[in-house]
């Protein structure tokens, strides 16, 4: 049997690794446009300082190490047509060199493009947008002359972004049209987070762009009518589904405008799989579909898809959850499930808890539904937040009610009721 992933990012390379892993017989190839190796999202903006550092790399990833695992790395190359009658693909390379192949089982992994706002002036020089490493390699190398830089978004892509570019003495603005990473966050947690902002970065709250003003070269944009000059500016709004090559295909796409697929990844066409930004996921409570631009996400649907290419039965009941951190301005962020706005959205009502540790310098909300079964859950806070985090994980995986499984007490705690227990009080 010949696998073939048409991607590289964390659901292709898993769908190739659980193919592999589950079928040692099968060809598996990875088709991609990139040309160096896989590398982490998280702590991506390393390259505006240092462009292209090896820092970031996932060796595990690389195409070396998938190549020795028996996986085939075409890179540089893009897959152009497919015809699902004779189950063939066509493309070309860089210098439009032409190829062809046949498969058996086609995992599509393409991903998502750059959801910028359609505004006037989005088209000049000095504007961007990362996907990549590549995106983040050539911005840094144009930044040597730049002072001041705006960043429209403030999610954790435009929040890293933003501190990176403190880190390197520029002048930097944040464009918040709603509030801190609001999808992500409740309220409070949002008012927390801006608490632990620099007073150096620039937050303009309430606001949307107007336009990017310039003439061949970005020198600002608008806001309320008024310009704020700038020498960059940088969209980090997040990503649409890619479905180009889905469309031709014929395959279905779905309301939300990401490819439909079923709880196995499987497209409306049988043995045509696809995962990650690309795709509508299904949530995991109301099964309704949702549009899930998540790593750890595209990682588990890939995982799913590869076991299903090679003839596997098993369902994997995490493939939709949601597990996100980051360590942003000296604060650990962990996002675990969902939060009342993506669970408001998909028909579902809520009850937030909060709780706070000065010890720690933490925050934690706990997103139950009216049945007190714990659905998602946010921390802040200044370390350890992965321990709280899977924490949550946990008990949002085994749909525990809160109130019978409480999270532990901080480890300071229990260590202090202990020496209390034997020695007495402290005071």
């Amino acid at each position: 049997m010949k696998v073939v992933v048409i991607g590289y990012g964390p659901g292709g390379v898993a769908a190739a690794t659980a193919a592999r892993a589950f079928d040692s017989n099968s060809e598996v190839i990875i088709y991609t446009g990139e040309t160096i190796d896989a590398h982490q999202k998280p702590g991506a903006s390393l390259a505006l300082e240092y462009p292209n550092t090896k820092d970031l790399t996932i060796p595990e990833w690389s195409f070396k190490a998938l190549t020795e695992k028996r996986i085939e790395v075409v890179s540089g190359v893009e897959v152009t047509s497919i015809d699902i009658a004779n189950q063939t693909l066509s493309g070309q390379n860089a210098k439009g060199g032409k190829f062809d192949n046949s498969y058996d089982k086609l995992v599509l992994a393409t991903g998502g493009l750059p959801s910028i706002p359609s505004l006037p002036g989005t088209e000049l020089k000095g504007v961007y947008t990362i996907q990549n490493m590549a995106d983040t390699t050539i911005i840094g190398s144009n930044l040597s002359t730049m002072k001041r830089v705006v960043v429209v978004g403030a999610g954790f892509s435009g929040l890293e972004v933003a501190e990176r570019l403190l880190t390197m003495g520029k002048e930097v603005h944040m464009i918040v049209r709603s509030r801190l990473m609001r999808s992500q966050l409740e309220e409070p947690m949002s008012d927390e987070l801006s608490s632990r902002l620099p007073e150096s970065l620039v937050v303009h709250q309430g606001v949307s762009p107007g336009s990017v003003v310039g003439t061949s070269q970005a020198t600002g944009i608008t806001l309320n009518g008024e310009t704020l000059e700038a020498d960059a500016v940088l969209f980090m709004t997040g990503v649409k589904p890619n479905t180009r090559l889905a469309e031709q295909m014929g395959l279905e796409i779905g309301d939300l405008g990401g490819i439909k697929i079923n709880k196995g990844m499987e497209t409306s066409t049988p043995g045509i799989y696809a995962v990650g930004d690309c795709v509508e996921m299904y949530d995991t409570l109301t099964e309704q579909p949702v549009l899930l631009p998540i790593g750890s996400v595209a990682a588990r649907a890939g995982r799913q898809a590869g076991v299903a290419a090679v003839g596997g039965k098993k369902i994997y009941e995490d493939t939709a959850l949601r597990f996100q951190y980051d360590r942003i301005f000296g604060t650990d962020i962990v996002c675990v499930g969902n939060s009342s706005v993506t669970a408001n959205s998909v028909g579902i009502e809520t009850k937030v808890s909060y709780l706070e540790d000065s010890a720690e310098f933490s925050k934690v909300a706990l997103v139950m539904d009216n049945d007190g079964r714990l659905i998602g859950g946010q921390v802040l806070t200044s370390r350890q937040g992965a321990r709280l985090g899977y924490q949550i994980l946990e008990r949002v995986e085994s749909g525990a009610v809160i109130s019978e499984r409480p999270l532990l007490e901080p480890r300071h705690k229990r260590m202090k009721d202990l020496i209390e227990q034997t020695l007495g009080p402290i005071q």
